[in-house]
C-alpha cells in the first residue's frame, strides 16, 4: 500500500491508520499526515516502531490509540 499524497510505501502502522470519525482508511505516511491539520485519527500502538518515524520525531507512545480500544461511537 502506499501513501495517496507522496506514493511512499506505508508501514503497517501507517496503513492501519484510521479517520477517528469516519473509520475510513487515511492511506497516509506519517510526514504527509502531519501537514493536514486536525484530523482525528485512530492508530495501531502494537504495530509502532521507530523507523515509523523521521529522526526528528519522536514516538510518543502515550498519545498512540489503540485501534480497537477506542471508542468514540459510544453514547453516554
Amino acid at each position: 500500500m502506499r501513501c495517496i499524497a507522496c506514493d511512499k510505501k506505508l508501514t503497517d502502522y501507517e496503513s492501519t491508520r484510521r479517520h477517528g470519525m469516519t473509520h475510513e482508511f487515511l492511506d497516509m505516511c506519517n510526514r504527509c499526515l502531519k501537514d493536514v491539520p486536525n484530523i482525528p485519527t485512530k492508530d495501531r500502538a502494537d504495530l509502532v516502531k521507530e523507523t515509523d518515524y523521521d529522526d526528528e520525531d519522536t514516538v510518543d507512545n502515550d498519545s498512540v490509540t489503540n485501534c480497537y480500544t477506542l471508542d468514540v461511537d459510544k453514547d453516554e
